[in-house]
């Protein structure tokens, strides 16, 4: 390998036009991070004042600003994105929104033929793909990183992308910020002004009806009809100028106050410390009606916390298809009810389901594990040439 050639595969981009603040792009600053550490040069192509360009401070070499206009056919912008990665002598792209799959396809095949790019799934695939625009988007991909296997079957199933070229990879955290408790339960319960008389069950995540947070709300109605006290701590907030999320909220509320268990449930809005709120809780909940990955599944399996979940998406593979969690139906308050009972009336079994939990995505989900498996296929993608 020539001495620029070697100099050129530590520099890259990563790519992402996304105007939201969640998982995805928290995920994206997490990678940089670490391969910065290894010696690459990254340079953030994204949109002015985009969350993840405010929030990434000087985790990033460069910034090339993009200009998105439309969804489809961005030609101009195919073009300004080849100009400069062309002119920073880049020739490799990590994409991670697949909105931005058609700017590139387009970008490789008119502009800049000899772009690398890796696409790292974030998504469930949906509808069936397997059609000519699609094959087009896709074909761009040099190679496509699927957190789970059941999104790679997933990919396999509904597209005509090649089998050799998905790479399972799955998103990875700092296990060390969850498995070394930051605070006593008592103190995390201080932090956040709640003290509940009963066991409290916790979910986290933006406010909306996709996360589920009024099944539990109803759900902790039921529970309390069969003569089963807990509380709840709803731990998040409403997306902002978000008219569907702040209904949402306001529903909530109304159901509160005409049910009258304002005494049992918690809102706390969201705050950048999650550790407060794995601490706090005695038992952890997902209500969503299907999480692609759920990464606050593997936090609530770090902090070792018994965990129920819905069997959907992602998380089933996550907890072991419940060796490592109990799983319900989506949104059938009479599962959930039956695995709460039983949750509670079987302390030893249940800690031990915590303990393997916390073992198990310990070692399999290291941010480094992550880093270094993205790290071996640039690698791969310089010797491919």
């Amino acid at each position: 390998m020539d001495i620029n050639r070697k100099k050129n595969s530590r520099t890259i981009a990563f790519m992402i036009t996304s105007m939201g603040w969640g998982g995805l792009e928290m995920n994206v600053l997490k990678i940089a991070k670490s391969l910065r550490q290894l010696g690459y040069n990254i340079t953030l192509a994204t949109q002015e004042k985009s969350p993840i360009f405010i929030n990434s401070k000087n985790l990033f070499d460069e910034v090339i600003i993009l200009h998105k206009t439309r969804k489809y056919f961005e030609f101009r912008l195919a073009y300004d994105i080849s100009k400069a990665l062309k002119n920073k002598d880049i020739q490799t792209l990590l994409v991670f929104d697949n909105k931005d799959l058609d700017v590139l396809a387009w970008t490789k095949k008119i502009f800049f033929k000899e772009l690398k790019v890796i696409y790292q799934q974030q998504m469930q695939i949906g509808p069936n793909k397997q059609d000519f625009i699609h094959d087009f988007r896709f074909k761009a991909i040099n190679y496509w990183i699927s957190p789970l296997q059941y999104l790679k079957n997933e990919v396999l199933e509904k597209t005509n992308y090649y089998s050799e070229r998905i790479k399972v990879i799955p998103l990875c955290t700092e296990i060390e910020k969850y498995v070394d408790r930051k605070y006593s339960k008592l103190e995390a319960r201080q932090v956040l002004n709640i003290f509940p008389k009963a066991p409290l069950i916790g979910i986290i995540g933006r406010i909306t009806r996709k996360k589920g947070q009024l099944f539990l709300l109803e759900a902790l109605i039921e529970l309390k009809n069969r003569g089963i006290e807990m509380e709840l701590l709803i731990f998040g907030s409403a997306t902002v100028n978000d008219h569907v999320s702040e209904n949402y909220y306001e529903l909530m509320l109304k159901f509160v106050k005409k049910h009258e268990i304002e005494g049992i449930v918690h809102f706390v809005k969201y705050q950048e410390d999650v550790t407060v709120f794995y601490n706090a809780i005695d038992v952890f909940a997902l209500a969503s009606h299907s999480e692609t990955f759920g990464m606050v599944t593997i936090e609530a399996m770090l902090s070792k916390l018994p965990i129920i979940a819905t069997k959907s998406g992602g998380t089933s593979e996550i907890l072991g298809y419940g060796k490592y969690g109990l799983l319900y139906e989506y949104e059938n308050h009479e599962d959930f009810c039956q695995n709460i009972f039983w949750l509670l009336n079987n302390h030893v079994t249940i800690e031990k389901m915590s303990y393997d939990a916390q073992k198990v995505a310990s070692e399999s989900y290291t941010l480094e594990r992550e880093v270094k498996e993205v790290d071996k296929l640039l690698n791969t993608l310089i010797l491919e040439g």
